[in-house]
């Protein structure tokens, strides 16, 4: 025995102070791996009185694997001793993780383990039981019954484990306890994994199925209901005391049909089942259940089920028997066909109908009463699609005398109705055409819809005939017999249209509406002869409706060339009415290349002075929305010629020119510039620089060739909309009218006077100053003031100019200079932009855009002050140039030279030092 642990006692006396025990205890460490001193430890651990000291112990005697030790009952017993006794949780919970651990070796330990975890109410050490416990190889059957009784106690963290140690159980025991997991109170997924285990198992026991049977009826979790319902599905074998469960359970909740699966692949096997799960259909209001019992019982004998569904007030419903009418309808035709005919009468969705008639034409052959009821369901059908295929069906039914009107009323409907497919009514015109002989009034109308609807002049022929031999009434064919002629009119005369035309002839004395068709039948056939059983007003009503049909000949232009020669006819003749000229004009305005006829007619209004508020407002409309050049050219020309003589005129064209029309010409029309011009010079500027894409606005020359009035001063008095860019603005338009035309009405009209022309600068300076620099339509204002400035000067003949325009003409003045400077930004002051007489020299020089020199300059050409040296330099100047003229030279050398001596400071020599130094040069050379 070392020296050490022979000194145990000594080195672990109570006297000694805690820290020194504990080095005792680290120091012994290596040598307690034997049975003398594993004992020692596990007895000083049991007496020890300090929790420090006996944790460390618990430590030590934890860290010494059992396999060192021979004599291992005290070792167990004290880590026994301490899951039961000790009174501190954290030396409870070690002891217990160390007998877990050796559970699986030692079979004493699960009975400690099992009492641990029923009477410890520490969740942590309940844990670690389970954990040991699930090491045990072999689970005593007091073990088990401790479990059991302590699962409903068990708190709800150690659920989870705990049904995992039970899962190990014998079978009957396991499935037994797994079945206290499924209570309610239990957390779900507690639940779903217990339900899940039962369903592993080979074969739950009746108890088991019991329990679950009960169970699901009364669940309120889905899924845990699902799970139970897909387990008790599952079983190969079902007792019968499960079926009225299921089926009760179906009435108080029908909104879960899966329940249905537990009955699923067992009405073989019970047969009553079909008749119950019927009597739930009929009983039940949910609508997802009747569809899960049809599907469950589609292989069963159910024709009165199919019918019950049919009638259901739920389409889903009635939609979900349809796919069985087709499977059960040969077996049970008598029962099925009728009940299909009363849905397919009642059914109001046109899907389900459709449907419903699909089943019905595609199960063989039907019976007499069917095929008179098919009839009528076509008659009575309102969807085109239905209707076509019920109609090519009932075109199948023989006729008998049952049935004949049914199905006449029936051929004339498909024969009238244009959404019919050709071959349907080849069908029925064949069927009509073999009818045996009957002077019934129903054959003879459908036999007249036959002759309206007749696509070649044989056809037309052979129903004709057919109609003579029925001794038909012709008056009342009459109408037909005219819509015929008009659309065979190019066989005319061959027969039988060359008789209608005489009896129309003969019918017409007793027939006013007859009679008024005579006309254009005449322009038709030219059969003048009907003419004189037509009143003047019908002559003259005439000739609108042959236009039109002369207007449709594709003949090119030979069309337009006849259409116009019958205009000019009917013009020199009088046999055109006002009414017809403007439908004609409206016609002719919507019709594409139409503008030679266009242009007789406007010429014809015009020369008749047809001005009408009708006829300007048409004409209005049309400018406003039409892109024609020429249409609108034509258009324009008669408004300016002749629409003064409406009162209404100058308001409603003026009401018509506003900025959103404007952009509406724009969106819809080709700008006539492609690119803007550039220019370099301040004479390209005034020209080029004008840049409106869209200034052949119809509107605006409307308005412009009338007096302005006060439209120009409501114009500029409100500032352009900053949406728009100043080329495409009214002003903007206005601007460069004014400066394009300017002998024309606006111009005069504002340049006439000195009045209304210092009102329009006014307002143009007014916008200059609120309109940014850049800006192009402020660019055209300041080039106009700076145009028409003299202009008013001159006309205010001497008087004063108001200061404030004088101030706005040195404003001007500046602009002009600027864009001088902009464009040649090497300016000398060679020239300058010519002045604007009577403008405010001050503000000129306070906003001069060039330096101090070039105003002198400026200064000196166009506000010279009174300067003596100046003056004599003048005078001697103009003497050497009347000297060197008169060939003087001497003389005219010394006066060049005195200039040059005397007055050398002056504004004149310096800007004619060089031509004076040339001339002294050359006087020189030529003295020598």
């Amino acid at each position: 025995m070392p020296e050490e642990l022979a000194l145990f006692d000594i080195l672990l006396a109570p006297e000694r102070s805690e820290t020194e025990r504990l080095d005792a205890l680290n120091s012994l460490q290596p040598f307690l791996a034997t049975d003398e001193a594993a004992e020692k430890l596990s007895l000083a651990a049991r007496n020890e009185a300090s929790t420090t000291i006996r944790a460390r112990m618990l430590a030590l005697l934890s860290d010494i694997p059992i396999t060192r030790l021979t004599q291992r009952s005290a070792y167990i017993d004290t880590f026994c001793w301490f899951a039961c006794l000790e009174t501190e949780r954290a030396l409870r919970l070690q002891a217990v993780h160390k007998l877990a651990a050796l559970a699986s070796h030692v079979d004493l330990v699960q009975e400690i383990l099992a009492e641990t975890l029923v009477n410890d109410l520490d969740i942590a050490i309940q844990l670690e039981c389970i954990l040991g416990l699930g090491n045990s190889v072999q689970k005593t059957p007091a073990t088990i019954q401790k479990i059991s009784a302590f699962i409903p106690l068990a708190p709800t963290k150690t659920k989870y484990s705990l049904l995992q140690l039970v899962k190990q159980f014998p079978m009957e025991s396991a499935a037994e306890l797994v079945l206290q997991f499924l209570s309610p109170l239990e957390s779900s997924s507690t639940r779903l994994d217990a339900i899940s285990f039962l369903a592993s198992l080979p074969a739950p026991s009746p108890a088991v199925i019991s329990t679950l049977s009960t169970q699901f009826l009364e669940e309120n979790d889905l899924h845990v209901r699902t799970a139970i319902i897909q387990l008790l599905a599952g079983l190969k074998t079902a007792d019968q005391s499960l079926f009225p469960g299921v089926l009760a359970a179906l009435q108080r909740m029908p909104d879960q049909p899966e329940l249905l699966a537990i009955l699923k692949d067992r009405l073989t096997a019970h047969p009553e089942l079909a008749e119950q799960l019927s009597q739930l259909f009929a009983d039940s209001q949910s609508a997802g259940l009747k569809i899960s019992l049809l599907s469950l019982l589609r292989h069963s004998e159910i024709p009165a089920l199919l019918i019950k569904g049919l009638q259901d007030t739920n389409p889903y419903v009635r939609e979900a028997a349809i796919p069985y009418l087709q499977q059960h309808f040969v077996r049970y035709q008598d029962t099925i066909e009728p009940a299909l005919i009363a849905a397919i009468n009642k059914e109001p969705l046109t899907v389900l109908r459709s449907a419903l008639i699909s089943v019905l034409l595609h199960t063989g052959r039907k019976s007499p009463a069917t095929e008179a009821a098919l009839i009528s369901l076509a008659l009575a059908e309102t969807e085109h699609h239905l209707k076509i295929q019920l109609a090519e069906a009932a075109t199948q039914i023989p006729v008998t005398e049952e049935n004949k009107a049914l199905l006449l009323q029936l051929f004339r409907e498909i024969l009238e109705g244009v959404y019919f497919p050709p071959a349907i009514k080849h069908m029925v015109t064949e069927r009509l055409r073999t009818f045996s002989y009957s002077d019934s009034p129903d054959l003879k109308r459908s036999l007249g819809l036959m002759l309206e609807q007749a696509k070649s002049i044989s056809e037309v022929a052979s129903i004709y005939g057919l109609l003579k031999t029925l001794e038909t009434d012709i008056h009342q064919l009459a109408p037909t017999m005219i819509n015929v002629l008009y659309r065979h009119i190019a066989f005319y005369p061959q027969a039988p249209l060359d008789e209608w035309v005489q009896t129309l002839g003969i019918l017409s004395a007793q027939d006013a509406t007859i009679r008024a068709e005579l006309p254009y039948i005449v322009s038709l056939t030219k059969a003048n002869w009907l003419l004189s059983e037509t009143e003047k007003a019908d002559q003259t009503g005439a000739f609108l409706p042959a236009f039109k049909e002369t207007l449709l000949k594709k003949n090119g232009m030979q069309t337009f060339m006849e259409a116009e020669r019958m205009l000019n006819e009917a013009w020199q003749n009088r046999t055109i009415k006002k009414t017809e000229v403007i439908a004609l004009y409206k016609m002719l305005l919507s019709l594409p290349k139409t503008d030679g006829i266009l242009q007789r007619l406007l010429n014809i209004m015009q020369t008749g002075k047809l001005v009408t508020p009708e006829l300007v407002q048409i004409s209005l409309d049309y400018l406003l929305t039409s892109i024609d050049k020429d249409g609108t050219y034509m258009v324009r020309k008669y408004l300016e010629s002749t629409g003064f003589m409406d009162l209404e005129y100058r308001d409603r064209v003026i009401a018509l020119f506003t900025q959103d029309n404007f952009r509406r010409y724009m969106q819809h029309n080709l700008s006539t510039l492609h690119s803007k011009k550039r220019y370099s010079t301040i004479n390209d500027w005034e020209y080029s620089g004008w840049y409106s894409a869209y200034n052949d606005w119809p509107i605006a020359e409307l308005v412009f060739a009338m007096e302005p009035g006060q439209l120009i001063t409501q114009l500029f008095s409100t500032s352009p909309s900053a949406s728009d860019a100043p080329e495409a603005t009214l002003q903007y338009l206005v601007l460069e009218h004014l400066f394009r035309k300017a002998s024309n009405t606006w111009a005069k009209t504002v340049y006439s006077n000195a009045e209304t022309l210092q009102a329009f600068l006014r307002q143009l300076a007014d916008n200059i100053r609120i309109l940014p620099e850049t800006n192009g339509l402020r660019d055209r204002m300041v080039y106009l003031f700076w145009k028409k400035w003299n202009d008013y000067v001159r006309l205010m003949n001497g008087n004063p100019i108001p200061p404030e325009l004088a101030h706005a003409a040195a404003e001007v003045y500046v602009a002009i200079c600027k864009v001088q400077q902009r464009l040649e930004p090497d300016f000398s002051g060679k020239k300058f932009p010519d002045i604007l007489k009577g403008m405010n020299k001050d503000i000129v020089q306070q906003q001069w855009p060039w330096n101090n020199e070039l105003w002198e300059t400026f200064e000196y050409r166009h506000f010279p002050k009174a300067d003596p040296d100046q003056d004599a330099a003048q005078q001697l100047y103009q003497q050497a140039a009347k000297a060197l003229q008169s060939g003087e030279m001497g003389k005219g050398y010394q006066v060049l030279k005195d200039l040059l001596a005397h007055y050398s400071h002056t504004k004149l020599v310096k800007e004619q030092l060089s031509n004076i130094n040339n001339a002294l040069s050359r006087l020189e050379e030529q003295s020598r």
